[in-house]
């Protein structure tokens, strides 16, 4: 690999092209294999020393204790959320596994916490005990934006009594010298994050050929000021929603995913860890697409899956979309985790790269973003 390869410099320009257009204000990226940073950019308004809102990519941070958990057998993918947390199975609740939560098979998908309840424990599992179930735990896979990943932090802190932030930290973070990733960050250290924007306009039309139903765009606005707040709101960033607002720069993710890719700490027993990273479990059709392609989850994560080359045409031009995640050109064991507003992170065993690409701003433009990202980490396996 050399620092002026012809596919890095491709990299570098579809980056660049976004920040000149203005619909990343800033973005960094980052590449490793074999442990170590391989490239690490930044570009627009961002310097190296920058971090940046993860969003949904933190799902994986957090399931990465729960890991832990399963490989210390202090619980099991069969264990009923109840069987720890009594309280929680009001409602009918009470058949919910943790395999459930971890696959978003649960059945709350919609399930919500008032802000001000947030930040008191008692409060906010009070509120999460009279969530109602939606549909029959198991049964079907829609995305749980949210409210899964407060179960699983709930459950960290009944089973190690810790706070489900000093857990990660001292379990996961710390052993890796992660410092940079963080879940929780007090306002006096929030001096170095990006501020996340909306850019770019709707394109509802192109949207629908992919989802294969009516987009309201009132709706969009009003997701898209609810995903910003996650970013933006010193309070709920100081809290740490967790699978929403973990911050980091993007060596720090390329860093966590390497050591998915080799446990050189020791951190998981390697059983759990190939089940986490390698064996599909949900294979329900995915809720954000209308090609009835699989959800590919395992317990935390998303694979890549066999290549099946399966394409959306759009009704505007006629051209077709690659549904495949990562780029597209990873191998089918591919694991990673998106986030909203274009956070990619993944891990290929075959190549043993990781990659992550963070940004700050979120293109309304969906289909030109995927387009976008695709065409970028499409050139990271033939760069490096």
């Amino acid at each position: 690999m050399t620092a002026d390869s012809a596919h890095l410099t491709s990299i570098r320009d579809h980056i660049q092209k976004a920040v000149d257009e203005g619909t990343w204000p800033s973005a960094q990226f980052a590449v490793a294999r074999h442990g170590e940073i391989l490239a690490f950019e930044s570009f627009g308004a961002a310097t190296d020393s920058d971090r940046f809102c993860l969003f949904s990519a933190t799902k994986p941070i957090v399931a990465s204790v729960v890991w832990q958990l399963l490989g210390e057998e202090l619980i099991t993918l069969d264990t009923k959320v109840a069987e720890v947390w009594p309280e929680f199975g009001a409602h009918g609740k009470d058949i919910v596994t943790l395999e459930h939560v971890l696959l978003h098979t649960c059945g709350f998908p919609n399930a919500a916490i008032d802000s001000e309840a947030l930040a008191d424990r008692g409060t906010r599992t009070a509120a999460m005990a009279q969530w109602q179930l939606e549909w029959e735990p198991g049964t079907r896979y829609e995305y749980h934006g949210v409210s899964a990943h407060w179960v699983l932090a709930e459950l960290i802190e009944r089973l190690t009594g810790q706070d489900y932030r000093e857990a990660l930290r001292v379990r996961v973070l710390d052993p890796l010298g992660l410092d940079r990733l963080e879940l929780g960050v007090p306002k006096e250290r929030q001096g170095d994050l990006q501020r996340v924007v909306v850019t770019g306009e709707y394109q509802p039309e192109a949207l629908e050929a992919i989802v294969k139903r009516p987009i309201d765009v009132t709706v969009m606005e009003a997701y898209d000021a609810w995903v910003r707040e996650f970013a933006n709101d010193p309070n709920l960033v100081a809290l740490g929603v967790p699978g929403a607002n973990a911050v980091s720069d993007a060596a720090g993710v390329a860093l966590f995913y390497q050591e998915l890719l080799h446990n050189t700490r020791g951190l998981w027993r390697p059983d759990v860890l190939a089940d986490a990273t390698g064996r599909i479990r949900n294979t329900f059709p995915t809720d954000a697409s209308g090609s009835g392609a699989p959800a590919n989850r395992s317990i935390g994560l998303i694979l890549a899956g066999p290549d099946d080359g399966a394409t959306v045409e759009l009704p505007t031009d006629g051209t077709p979309v690659q549904l495949r995640p990562y780029g597209g050109c990873t191998s089918p064991r591919a694991f990673g985790h998106p986030g909203a507003g274009g956070q990619s992170t993944w891990a290929d065993p075959e190549t043993g790269l990781s990659f992550c690409l963070l940004t700050s701003g979120m293109d309304r433009d969906l289909v030109r973003d995927f387009r976008r990202h695709t065409a970028i980490e499409s050139l990271v396996p033939e760069w490096a």
